[in-house]
């Protein structure tokens, strides 16, 4: 039975709860994204995934942005013209470059995310009782627990599916 297969026995109460929350959660999101930050978001989600993962080529980032190359070339050259990225030798490809951040770059998304924990920080201390607060501090963990129970049931279906 595959992921489409066991959706059909959810019940319209649970698929309502799964409806509320991926929507809040895409609000919230598009709310933070959307407050003022030093910043082009596009620079923060390329800088933000070279921190997370490591040093990618253009194409690598292009795909993983899902943008096309040339767009991708232009963002690398604004974030290397602020030096927040570098272009190194690809030691699997001689003639091939990949695209690093160097430690200014590293220290930008270190702010933005502290910026962006500061706004949902605020906005928490301004729109929510103690009690609500305390039913947040819950949240992460099990929004932790839903993302990992999407990420097996991914791993299963594309098993099954070999």
């Amino acid at each position: 039975m595959n992921s489409f297969d066991s959706i059909s026995t959810l019940t319209p109460e649970e698929l309502e709860r799964a409806e509320r929350l991926r929507n809040a959660v895409g609000v919230a999101v598009r709310a933070v994204r959307a407050a003022p930050h030093p910043l082009p978001q596009g620079q923060i989600e390329t800088l933000g995934f070279l921190v997370r993962d490591g040093e990618h080529s253009i194409a690598a980032l292009a795909r993983r942005r899902g943008v096309r190359h040339q767009s991708m070339s232009s963002a690398v050259a604004e974030l290397e013209a602020g030096g927040l990225v570098e272009r190194r030798p690809d030691p699997a490809d001689a003639r091939g470059l990949l695209i690093a951040a160097t430690d200014a770059g590293v220290a930008a998304i270190e702010e933005e995310r502290r910026l962006r924990a500061g706004t949902i920080a605020l906005a928490i201390r301004e729109a929510l009782d103690e009690r609500e607060r305390e039913v947040l501090d819950r949240l992460p963990g099990l929004l932790e627990r839903i993302a990992a129970a999407v990420t097996a049931r991914d791993a299963d279906a594309a098993t099954q599916a070999d």
